[in-house]
Parts: structure tokens; C-alpha cells; sequence
């Protein structure tokens, strides 16, 4: 599916970006691009902006000072609230912000936290028996303060209507499955296809791997093996040490090859190929996540998770649930 590929015409959902003080910079990029990204790749507004905060302005942590619309002014009914937040912080015992925060939440659709934006959400009682992950605080403390809450060691985590991430470039792989799960697969694949990015994967490596055409195979028969190999060896891979014996040359000429003709190591192409199998296993097969693990050359279910959602943008238990 091409950038150009996704058009779909629906009415702007209306996001609430609440700025705490001394949000970060990065984060809050990180969160608003993906969303105006899908407005450029659909050619039209499918998510409307509005900047809240405690003023008329907020600054980050780096001094860059955004204007804003005091909450206390602001209609509270969004489809999206995304509470900003920054480094460890505490936000004092200020209970008329809680209680707004409670007030926005209750009128909006979805409500996400990034960084110390997921810990005032903890606060405001807006994560009572929801998965969650936070920028800071052991989880230890964390749990001890709200026992209520289930904290997850993961870059983000979506339960229901609440959406939580540690901050930095993890709102953007946040906001890309928010986006996706509004608008569909397609988005998230031309999403990937705008940033240009390996993790969410990116055309010409995750979604697009070379292939050896007839023409490439006959004048690089040592190449032509070589991926041959790894074909035949999905559920126990080698190496690439172990290949390069197997075509009889050395590593490094193995990895010239590749790199020439492939754009790519030998490494990196064979857990692509991997992957790719996997894919079509979590999609259309009936076996379970571990099994696909290890029918992929995974040792065990969590490198297969992690790999998985780095070159696709999601795990694959979530693939499963958009599949079906």
C-alpha cells in the first residue's frame, strides 16, 4: 500500500494536547507528527488540533513556549486528550488541575499519557485497574502509591480508552497504533512508508526486501545459495559465519555480496525473511504466538515480540487482533 494508495474521506477527530510545565520538546514532536503525518499521506484534516494549559502559554524543558488555551476555557469534550509531560516530575498536590484533568476525561473518547503526563493520570485516578507505562519512579514505588494501576515495563501500553507511553519516541510508535487503530493497517504501513523508519518498517527494508530476480541468481550464484540457505532454515537459522562455509567464501566477500546487490547483511535480510514467514503465520495460521516463535528461529516469545514490533510497528499479538 503506497502513501498515495491511502485516501479515505471522515470527519477530523479533535485532539487536546495538554502541555504540562516543562514538557518535553521531543515528546511532544514525537506525538503530534505521526498525527499530522496521516493528515499530509490523506490529503485532507483527519485530526484537528488544540494546545491546553494551566495559562495562556507553556514552556518546555528546553524554553521553547508554546500559547495555549487555559483548560479552565476549553470545551472539554475531545476524541483525543494527550497529556504531556516531561522528566521526573511532581506536580504538587494541585487538586483543582486533577479535578479538571478528570473533567476532560470524562467527556473525551480516549486519553493518553506521555512521560510524567502518565504519572498525573495515575494521580487524577484516570488508571484505576489499567495497564500503564511511565517515564519515571521505580516500579516499586510506583506500585506501592497506586496499587490500583498496572504498570508495565513496556515503551507504551494501550488498555481500553487509556493510552500510556514512557515519553520521547515512544509517543511516536504510541500515536502510530492509535492512528492505525482509527484508521486502519493501511495508515500505519503509509505511515512507515513517510517516516522512512526501520522500526515501524520502512519501504525497502521491513515491508519491501530485495528478492533475487532470475538475471541477479545466475551471475551471483554464491548469493543465490546463500539466501537459498536461509529459506531452508527458517526455524533453526545460521549464521553468518556458518553460511559463508556452507557457499565456500569467506564473511567478509558473503557480506560484499549483500551489501552490493541487497542493500542490506546477511543478518539483518535473514531475520527480515523470518519475519516475513511469521507475519504470514500470525495472519492467516492457527498456531500460537510461542509456537510461531519458534517455527521462526526465536528463542523465546519476547525477542520474537521485540523484533516483530521493531521492523513492523506492532507486536504480534496485536497483528493478530487487527487480522481477525
Amino acid at each position: 500500500m503506497t502513501v498515495e494508495q491511502v485516501q479515505r474521506k471522515q470527519h477530523a477527530s479533535r485532539v487536546g494536547f495538554y502541555l504540562l510545565p516543562g514538557f518535553s520538546m521531543l515528546a511532544y514532536a514525537s506525538a503530534i507528527e505521526p498525527l499530522l503525518a496521516c493528515n499530509r499521506i490523506s490529503g485532507e484534516e483527519r485530526y484537528r488540533f488544540m494546545m491546553l494549559g494551566a495559562g495562556t502559554s507553556a514552556q518546555s524543558d528546553s524554553a521553547v513556549v508554546i500559547d495555549t488555551l487555559p483548560v479552565t476555557q476549553a470545551e472539554p469534550a475531545l476524541d483525543m486528550l494527550i497529556i504531556c509531560g516531561g522528566a521526573p516530575a511532581n506536580y504538587g498536590s494541585d487538586q483543582a488541575m486533577l479535578e479538571t484533568l478528570s473533567d476532560f476525561a470524562s467527556a473525551s473518547t480516549r486519553v493518553c499519557g506521555i512521560a510524567s503526563g502518565s504519572y498525573l493520570m495515575a494521580r487524577a485516578g484516570l488508571l484505576k485497574h489499567k495497564k500503564a507505562s511511565v517515564h519515571w519512579f521505580s516500579l516499586a514505588g510506583l506500585r506501592e502509591q497506586f496499587p490500583e494501576v498496572y504498570f508495565s515495563t513496556d515503551l507504551f501500553c494501550i488498555d481500553g480508552n487509556r493510552a500510556t507511553c514512557r515519553g520521547a519516541t515512544s509517543a511516536l510508535d504510541m500515536l502510530s497504533m492509535l492512528i492505525a487503530q482509527d484508521q486502519g493497517n493501511e495508515m500505519l504501513e503509509a505511515l512507515a512508508q513517510y517516516f522512512v523508519r526501520e522500526r515501524l518498517g520502512a519501504a525497502g527494508e521491513a515491508h519491501e526486501r530485495q528478492s533475487l530476480n532470475d538475471i541477479l541468481r545466475a551471475e551471483q550464484p554464491k548469493l543465490a545459495e546463500a539466501v537459498d540457505l536461509m529459506a531452508a532454515n527458517i526455524d533453526e537459522p545460521l549464521s553468518t559465519d556458518d553460511l559463508a562455509q556452507h557457499v565456500a567464501i569467506s564473511r567478509r566477500q558473503l557480506e560484499r555480496l549483500f551489501r552490493k546487490y541487497l542493500d542490506s547483511v546477511p543478518s539483518r535480510y535473514y531475520q527480515q525473511m523470518r519475519l516475513e514467514h511469521a507475519r504470514e503465520l500470525v495472519r492467516e495460521s492457527p498456531l500460537s504466538l510461542s509456537q510461531i516463535a519458534l517455527e521462526t528461529g526465536f528463542k523465546t516469545s519476547a525477542h520474537f515480540s521485540t523484533a516483530y514490533r521493531n521492523l513492523y510497528g506492532l507486536t504480534p499479538s496485536e497483528e493478530r487482533s487487527l487480522s481477525h
